[in-house]
């Protein structure tokens, strides 16, 4: 079993697609996660944080509900967000939630309506989710989590207002950072807008000491 006390459905998708054992940082982190506490994880590249972030999620949400999103992700790029979509596509398969990504490239309004038909996780680049939010009225009144992936690489290439934006937007929403590094950027935000958080700190050598196990 890749963890105890995950959703019965959600495990069957995992051992379908092979995940066989938590990475270090999937054992720190999904627990602490579901907690609702506010968290900062900081760990290698390639170990396995994105995948932590959608098992969270699912695990967390479960089932379609109402039409707002209840879990907002901001990812670096077009790429990141399609990617992460499509693991969602992979472990969401036996649930009914409804997973979107958007981003620049395809006319915003039809990504509005896509959203407005019912949304429970939304993903995207930091800029183009204000744009959705700013132009199109997206209603954050019911965010359940505001996570951002690879916080390092999102936090240089963003604006941090936009980010920051999106954060007072959703004053109740946990608030999750994952990231390789730390910058100036994120220990503002940490300072601002994170309150109490939870901080886990993965080292490379652990990491792959455990990997090989």
């Amino acid at each position: 079993m890749f963890l105890k006390k995950l959703d019965e459905q959600l495990t069957i998708a995992l051992e379908q697609e092979g995940f066989e054992k938590p990475t270090p940082i999937q054992k720190k982190t999904i627990g602490k996660m579901k907690s609702g506490r506010d968290c900062l994880f900081i760990a290698p590249e390639q170990s396995g944080k994105t995948t932590a972030i959608v098992i969270t999620v699912i695990q967390q949400l479960k089932e379609a509900l109402e039409d707002v999103p209840r879990a907002l992700i901001v990812v670096e790029d077009r790429a990141k967000a399609e990617a992460m979509k499509e693991q969602f596509d992979l472990l969401a398969e036996h649930t009914d939630l409804r997973v979107f990504a958007v981003f620049q490239g395809e006319h915003m309004l039809k990504q509005r309506d896509r959203v407005y038909a019912g949304c429970d996780v939304l993903i995207g680049p930091a800029k183009f989710l204000n744009e959705l939010y700013s132009n199109s009225g997206m209603n954050l009144n019911g965010l359940k989590m505001y996570i951002v992936d690879d916080g390092y690489a999102v936090f240089k290439h963003e604006i941090t207002s936009q980010i920051d934006r999106l954060t007072t937007s959703t004053p109740d929403a946990q608030r999750i950072v994952f990231t390789t590094e730390m910058n100036v950027r994120i220990n503002d935000y940490l300072e601002y807008y994170m309150i109490a958080p939870e901080i886990v700190e993965i080292k490379e050598e652990t990491s792959k000491e455990e990997s090989q196990e």
